[in-house]
């Protein structure tokens, strides 16, 4: 940054103008009424560049609304600057004399009218430090105040005890103003999200700095040495008004350089101002004298403090580099959870849900903030609430945000223990659509893919089941259906009408049993069975008397009226000799053939 501020063309311009007026007002180059004469516009001048500046800062699109807050205020500020320079101008040019240097009343109340409003924007920014963070800035304010208080005691107050009333209030309210400034400048410094880049700061604090001596200067100097005081006036000038130029410049290069790494969580300005404290301390001491043993005790001293200050700022960067690991892991950490593709859940030991990651919102369309403090048992679907109480690894259903449910595949895992996490952590995965597959294929292996009807397969894993029913008295029915002459259909009109005849013929077995209990099955070809339980014969018989009557229900099929019968064989008895009954049922059903199809018949009847 530093090279960057010597490249720019407006602060060597500045340094140029800095290094020619310390020879103007240091050697008598010129005589004083000339030197007098000049010094007002040179501060005229001086404003418009601190105005110029700001406003360029405050214009600035892509500084943060604060910063441009800031800067306008400043623009305003050196409006007035230069409203009252102008005013005194007029006031010397009749008097080129010492005399001409000192302050009128108007100026005054220009200046510290100017001043108002930057301290005003200063003193209401936000302090973004928050918990013990806003202990350490006010202790580290503190601090700076301290200092500051100190330089203003020495340079601005202690000279004129004894004085004037008049002087003495001046300087007293002088004084007052200096610190309020030192204040706004140190918050916005400490206090986070500075109007300012660091340089400019710095910059800043060595104007005002610097102004509190140029004021104790000013209100002694003049008459005595009048080149001293213009001096003191002039530099902090000139440095204020390369302060928006520093702004400027630094946030040239922020926009087009790599980021930086990150800021270090501590401050310096402190120790910094702790330092000048003991500097000015010691100037003073130097000044006015003390013995051997005096010294020796003040430089050790010093040397205590120095090393106590260093030791602790090495605690300082070690801190720091151990907070930025730390920090590196949480983000390590937060992105992982954050783009995770599973679900991650933490429930305290009633239940209650402290975290949900981001993929709850993909996965069951909850926001992360709805779910916290409800519990993960209302979102359970019934049936699944016992396997997901048992914890470990369990599946279940969760219900969606839309009413929907989803499988989940859950791991579950105790870290009530851990006082960093203090719940169960579950870690869950949508497995909605495999299982969907699986039924799916659990489907295609038992039915009939033409009609959806059990296949073979199937019907006798249900007469198994239904063999195997405890109780005694318990009966079961078996119906074995056969189309007649469906060969006929299939070789004359083709087999796609074929496949019409018979999902129309399985629709209507489904419509004459009952759902949930009974069985409809395609064996193969025109062959369909029926398991009916818990049934009677006299039951058994009618509903094969309905399955008879609806098949023989005409059939239109691309034009064609197709009527198709079926012959029916009904078997009735105890379940656990339910695995025989097909046979009897088979071979009544043949016996209804040879009787004229389209009839039913019973076995043993």
């Amino acid at each position: 940054m530093p090279v960057a501020l010597l490249r720019d063309r407006g602060m060597r311009a500045l340094l140029a103008v800095a290094v020619l007026g310390v020879a103007w007002y240091a050697w008598p180059v010129a005589g004083l009424p000339v030197r007098i004469a000049a010094y007002w516009p040179i501060q005229v001048a001086l404003d418009v560049v601190l105005a110029a500046g700001s406003w360029r800062v405050a214009r600035d699109a892509a500084a943060p609304a604060t910063t441009r807050r800031f800067w306008r205020s400043m623009t305003a500020a050196a409006v007035l600057f230069t409203a009252g320079d102008l005013v005194q101008t007029a006031q010397s040019a009749r008097d080129l004399t010492v005399h001409g240097l000192v302050s009128g009343d108007v100026h005054l109340v220009f200046i510290l009218a100017g001043m108002a409003l930057p301290l005003w924007t200063m003193l209401t920014h936000p302090v973004r430090a928050t918990g013990r963070q806003r202990l350490v800035f006010w202790l580290d304010a503190a601090t700076v105040m301290t200092a500051a208080a100190g330089f203003i005691w020495s340079f601005v107050l202690s000279a004129v005890v004894g004085a004037g009333t008049a002087l003495v209030l001046l300087n007293s309210m002088l004084a007052a103003v200096m610190l309020i400034l030192f204040f706004g400048i140190t918050k916005l410094v400490l206090g986070g999200d500075a109007p300012f880049r660091p340089v400019a700061a710095g910059i800043a604090l060595v104007g005002v700095a610097l102004t509190a001596v140029g004021a104790g200067v000013d209100g002694l100097a003049p008459t005595v040495h009048p080149a001293v005081s213009m001096l003191a006036s002039f530099v902090p000038c000139v440095i204020m008004a390369a302060c928006p130029r520093a702004q400027t410049v630094e946030m040239r290069v922020a926009a087009t350089a790599p980021p930086r790494r990150r800021r270090r969580p501590f401050s310096l300005l402190p120790y910094g101002a702790a330092l000048a404290t003991y500097t000015a301390g010691l100037a003073s001491l130097i000044d006015q004298g003390l013995s051997a043993r005096s010294w020796g005790l003040l430089l050790a001293s010093l040397l205590v403090t120095l090393v106590v200050l260093g030791r602790q700022i090495t605690s300082f960067v070690d801190n720091a580099v151990l907070l930025r690991r730390l920090g590196e892991q949480e983000s390590r950490f937060r992105s992982l959870i954050e783009h995770s593709s599973d679900l991650t859940v933490i429930t305290d030991r009633g239940g209650r849900m402290t975290f949900t990651s981001p993929a709850v919102t993909r996965m069951l369309g909850y926001a992360s903030e709805e779910l916290h403090g409800s519990t993960l048992h209302d979102l359970l679907h019934p049936q699944d609430r016992p396997v997901a109480a048992a914890g470990g690894s369990w599946q279940g259903r969760v219900r969606h945000r839309d009413g929907s449910w989803r499988w989940l595949d859950v791991v579950a895992t105790d870290r009530h223990d851990d006082p960093s996490v203090g719940g169960l952590i579950s870690n869950a995965r949508d497995i909605t659509e495999a299982r969907a597959f699986q039924e799916r294929l659990r489907f295609d292996a038992t039915h009939d893919a033409l009609t959806g009807l059990a296949n073979r397969a199937l019907f006798h894993r249900r007469i198994a089941d239904a063999a195997e029913q405890p109780g005694a008295g318990a009966r079961t029915g078996v119906l074995a259906v056969d189309l007649d002459d469906f060969k006929i259909i299939n070789d004359t009109l083709g087999h796609h009408v074929g496949d019409r005849v018979l999902t129309t013929a399985a629709e209507r077995l489904r419509g004459c049993v009952r759902d949930g209990s009974d069985t409809v099955a395609r064996l193969g070809g025109d062959e369909f069975a029926v398991i009916l339980t818990g049934t009677t014969p006299a039951e058994a018989a009618a509903t094969a008397a309905r399955i008879v009557a609806a098949l023989s229900e005409p059939v239109t099929v691309e034009g064609h009226v197709l009527v198709v019968r079926a012959s029916v064989g009904v078997a009735t008895g105890p379940s656990e000799r339910a695995g025989t009954l097909l046979r009897a049922a088979d071979a009544a059903m043949y016996d209804a053939k040879r009787s004229g199809k389209g009839t039913m018949a019973v076995a043993g009847g």
